[in-house]
């Protein structure tokens, strides 16, 4: 799945996720926030460790910012818009 849901699922929970850095992993986790960008399994050991450090209340808030229905649409319309004027 390109976009990833299953990593908004889970930050909607509260849940921190950790990641490698591939496709639109930027677009759904704050790094250091709400989850743990990573480039290796090194990196990820690491980033297991440090998972408790993570505020489980910051996922969801991320989620219902930035994420939520609402948001969703607005997004799809902006690039909606952006697509017509440059037919126009």
């Amino acid at each position: 799945e390109p976009f990833g849901l299953v990593m908004i699922e889970a930050q909607a929970c509260g849940c921190p996720v950790i990641a490698f850095d591939r496709g639109p992993v930027r677009e759904m986790i704050k790094d250091d926030e709400t989850g743990f960008i990573v480039k290796n399994s090194k990196e990820m050991i690491k980033a297991v460790k440090k998972i408790g450090q993570i505020e489980r209340k910051e996922c969801r808030k991320w989620v219902e910012e930035n994420f939520s229905l609402e948001k969703m649409i607005d997004n799809y319309e902006e690039v909606y818009y952006k697509i017509l004027k440059r037919k126009l």
